[in-house]
C-alpha cells in the first residue's frame, strides 16, 4: 500500500508538472515565444534566456521541445539554440529549490484546498478568456503539486517501517547512476526524479552521496526528450539534441567521477549542513559550472558539430518538420515555406514569361534563379515539383489546425493557404498558355502577333515590376490593397485592350485569320493569371496600419 500511495503521489506530481507547463504558456502567449527568440543574441543571453524560462516553466524538457522547433523553423539559429539549452539545464534546477523550501521547510497543506478550488473556478470555460484559464490552471498546478508531493513524503516516511531498507544504503554508486537516467528517461522528467531523490533522502532512506549520484544521472536521463523529440526529424534537430546529450555527457561524468567523491568536503567547506539545500546546491553547482565550461566555446563548439552531422538534406523538408504542438514556431515554419513556394512559383514564371530581367530590380535570389541539370530545368517537371511543394504545405496547414490555436492564428494559417492555392492555380493557367505565349514570338511576320507580343510582354513586365515587391517587402495591408487594386484596373483596361487589337484585326481581314481565337484565349487566360497573383499577393498575412 505505501508503494501505491508513493506512485500516486508521484502520479499527481508529475500531471500537475505538465499542467503548470500548459497553464504558464496559456498565460504567456505570444511572449514566451519572444523570450527565447529575442533574448538569443549571444551566448550569454541565450544561456539566461534559458534559464529564466526554464525557471519558470519548471521544465528543461519543454523548453528543450520548442527550442527544437524554434531551430528547425529557422526562427533560431543553432548557434542561439544550443545556448538555450545550456542554459535550459540550469534553470530546471530552480525545482529543486522551490519545492525543498517550500515542500519540505515550511507547510502549506492548508493551502492546498484554496488553491484547486480557486484554479478550478477560473479554469471553466465560460469565464474569460484564454489567459485567465492559464491563470487557472497553474493554480490548480500549484495545488496539485504540494498535494502529490505531500503523498510522496508520508509514502516514503513508511517505508522504514515497512521494509528493511538498511541494505540500499551498501549499493554502489553506479548503480544509483543508473537509476536516475532510467527514471528520467522513463518518466520525461528530471524534476520528478529530482523529487524522488529529495524524498528519500528527507526519510534517511539513502544517504546524500546516493542521491546525489541519482540527481547525476536524471540530468543525463532528461536528455531523451530532446533525442525523442529529433528522431525521424530533420539534421538540424539532430544537430541540436546531439549537442544537448554531448555537453551532459561530458558535465555529468565529470561530476560523477570528480565532484561526487568529494561531495561532503565540499559541503562542509560551504558550510552547508542541511542535506536537502546540500542537494539541490550540488545539483545547481554542477550545471552552473558546465556552462561557464563551455559558453566560451560555444561558436567553435557549434561548428564541430555542424561538420560532423552536416546538413544534406532539400531545405524545403525541414520546414514540415516542425512540431505542430508548438503552434508559434509551427506558423512560423509555415509561413517560410509558403516565401519559398512563392519564391519558387516566380522564378517559374519569370522562365515561362520569358521576360528581360535584366530590365527591372526584383530581388536577386528571384531573378538569378537556380539552373536545373537536365530534365530538371523543364518547366513541366519544375511545376510538378511546385505543386508537390503546395501538396507538403496543405497537409502541415491540415495538421496544424487544431481547437487550441488562437483565432489570430487560425486566421494566419488560413490565409497562407489560400495564397499558396492562388499561387498554384496562376502557375497552372502559365503552364497552359505557355505554348500560346511563345508562338506569339514565332509568329514574327504577323502584325497581330507582333502587336499583341509586344503589349503583352511590356504589361507583364509592368507587372512583375509591381508584384515581386509586395510578395517580400513588410508592407501594410492597406497599401497592398490600393496597389493591387490599381494594378486590376489596369489589368481590365489591357485585357480590352488586347481584346480590341485581335477584333479590329479580323474586322480588316476578308477572311477570318485561322489563329484569332487562339489569341482571344490567350488574352483572357492572361487576363486570370493576373488576378490570381493578386489574390495570391491580397491573401499574405499583413500588419495592419
Amino acid at each position: 500500500m505505501i508503494v501505491f500511495s508513493f506512485l500516486f503521489g508521484l502520479a499527481i506530481f508529475v500531471y500537475a508538472m505538465h499542467t503548470l507547463e500548459s497553464g504558464i504558456r496559456l498565460l504567456s502567449g505570444e511572449r514566451l515565444k519572444l523570450w527565447i527568440t529575442n533574448g538569443t543574441a549571444n551566448p550569454v543571453t541565450s544561456a539566461a534566456s534559458g534559464v529564466i524560462v526554464t525557471a519558470i516553466m519548471q521544465s528543461s524538457s519543454m523548453v528543450s521541445l520548442l527550442v527544437l522547433a524554434f531551430v528547425s523553423a529557422g526562427i533560431m539559429p543553432l548557434y542561439n539554440g544550443i545556448g538555450v539549452v545550456l542554459g535550459a539545464n540550469l534553470g530546471t534546477t530552480m525545482t529543486g529549490w522551490v519545492v525543498t523550501i517550500i515542500g519540505f521547510k515550511l507547510k502549506l497543506q492548508a493551502l492546498v484546498v484554496p488553491l484547486l478550488g480557486v484554479g478550478a473556478a477560473l479554469n471553466l470555460t465560460y469565464l474569460a478568456g484564454p489567459r485567465t484559464r492559464g491563470l487557472g490552471q497553474a493554480l490548480l498546478a500549484l495545488g496539485l503539486l504540494i498535494f502529490g508531493l505531500d503523498i510522496m513524503k508520508d509514502s516514503v516516511a513508511g517505508l522504514s517501517d515497512a521494509f528493511d531498507i538498511t541494505s540500499l544504503k551498501d549499493m554502489p554508486s553506479w548503480v544509483y547512476l543508473i537509476t536516475g537516467v532510467v527514471l528520467a528517461a522513463v518518466m520525461q522528467s528530471s524534476s520528478a526524479v529530482m523529487i524522488i531523490a529529495l524524498s528519500m533522502l528527507h526519510s534517511d532512506v539513502v544517504g546524500l552521496t546516493d542521491a546525489a549520484a541519482v540527481v547525476i544521472g536524471a540530468d543525463l536521463g532528461t536528455t531523451s526528450t530532446t533525442v525523442l523529440g529529433s528522431l525521424g526529424q530533420s539534421m538540424i534537430k539532430k544537430q541540436l539534441a546531439f549537442a544537448h546529450v554531448f555537453f551532459n555527457v561530458v558535465v555529468n561524468t565529470l561530476a560523477f567521477f570528480i565532484l561526487l567523491p568529494s561531495l561532503e568536503w565540499l559541503l562542509a567547506s560551504l558550510r552547508i549542513t542541511d542535506p536537502m539545500f546540500g542537494l539541490v546546491a550540488f545539483h545547481s553547482t554542477f550545471n552552473f559550472a558546465g556552462m561557464l565550461a563551455f559558453l566560451p566555446v560555444l561558436k567553435y563548439y557549434t561548428r564541430w558539430i555542424q561538420r560532423i552531422l552536416p546538413i544534406r538534406e532539400d531545405i524545403r523538408v525541414e520546414y514540415f518538420k516542425v512540431p505542430v504542438e508548438v503552434p508559434e514556431a509551427a506558423i512560423d515554419s509555415l509561413q517560410q515555406a509558403f516565401q519559398h513556394l512563392a519564391t519558387d512559383a516566380i522564378r517559374l514564371h519569370l522562365q515561362g514569361t520569358r521576360l528581360d530581367t535584366r530590365q527591372f530590380q526584383p530581388p536577386l535570389e528571384i531573378v538569378q534563379f537556380a539552373r536545373y541539370p537536365g530534365v530538371a530545368g523543364d518547366f513541366e517537371y519544375r511545376y510538378e515539383a511546385l505543386k508537390k511543394f503546395e501538396s507538403d504545405l496543405m497537409k502541415f496547414a491540415t495538421d496544424l489546425r487544431r481547437p487550441s490555436l488562437r483565432p489570430n492564428q487560425e486566421q494566419m494559417i488560413e490565409q497562407i493557404v489560400q495564397a499558396s492555392r492562388s499561387l498554384v492555380y496562376a502557375t497552372k493557367t502559365l503552364k497552359d498558355i505557355r505554348a500560346d505565349l511563345e508562338h506569339l514570338h514565332d509568329f514574327g511576320d504577323d502584325p497581330l502577333a507582333q502587336a499583341l507580343e509586344q503589349s503583352h510582354r511590356a504589361f507583364l513586365e509592368h507587372c512583375f515590376r509591381l508584384l515581386i515587391p509586395l510578395f517580400y517587402s513588410d508592407h501594410a495591408a492597406d497599401y497592398v490593397s490600393e496597389q493591387t487594386s490599381s494594378l486590376s484596373q489596369q489589368s481590365n483596361r489591357q485585357y480590352e485592350s488586347a481584346n480590341k487589337l485581335v477584333t479590329d484585326y479580323v474586322a480588316s481581314q476578308e477572311a477570318v485569320p485561322e489563329r484569332s481565337s487562339t489569341w482571344l484565349n490567350l488574352n483572357h487566360e492572361l487576363h486570370h493569371y493576373l488576378r490570381y497573383l493578386m489574390d495570391a499577393i491580397n491573401a499574405i498575412p499583413r500588419k495592419s496600419v
